[in-house]
């Protein structure tokens, strides 16, 4: 199961990026085996394969980048975690992880505070996007089909300008060391206005 939905046409340019995504994903597992997956880590492992995605896809971007916050006193230094750039479009990117439970992701509030960080990363006139990596997580045995699809349902109804999400078929059954399996891992965009 893959997949994504660009709502906000300001985000259009993404889509090659986030196509090329599923490909660093399957990419990594192919090289490193079927043991482990790059989702399982945190935000950062994550944010390095969407950058690659971006490089893939010809785009520019930059991890941990200095940017400037417009504020009433003045312009003061900021970081974002991931600039992204065509020649024609750029964005700044704030990013954080979540491992809900499958069948209980509870995304909205977390998916708002990353976006009220993405605010503080540049000036008002730039796309800010707060980016929500989600790697969902089941105790004791995988997510049904069924499981698997009410999720699904579920993350493309969440308020957000961009959704993508795969889920392997191949790695649906892997776990961790806890014993806790992550069938695999969405995107969820979100516009700082």
């Amino acid at each position: 199961m893959q997949g994504m939905l660009i709502s906000n046409p300001k985000l259009e340019f993404l889509r090659p990026m986030l196509e090329r995504w599923f490909d660093c994903i399957d990419r990594y597992n192919t090289l490193r085996g079927d043991g482990e997956t790059p989702y399982w880590h945190d935000e950062q492992a994550n944010l390095g394969l969407l950058s690659a995605a971006a490089w893939m896809a010809e785009m520019v971007s930059l991890e941990h980048s200095p940017s400037k916050k417009q504020q009433e006193e003045g312009a003061r230094n900021a970081r974002t975690d991931l600039y992204l750039a065509t020649r024609d479009e750029r964005a700044y990117i704030q990013t954080t992880q979540r491992w809900p439970r499958v069948n209980n992701l509870q995304l909205t509030q977390a998916l708002l505070d990353i976006t009220l960080d993405a605010k503080k990363i540049s000036y008002a006139s730039d796309l800010r996007l707060g980016c929500l990596f989600v790697a969902p997580q089941k105790a004791q045995h995988s997510a049904s089909p069924e499981e698997l699809q009410d999720m699904l349902d579920e993350l493309q109804k969440e308020h957000c300008c961009a959704v993508a999400w795969y889920f392997p078929y191949a790695y649906r059954k892997l776990h961790n060391e806890a014993g806790n399996y992550h069938p695999g891992v969405a995107v969820l965009l979100k516009e700082a206005r």
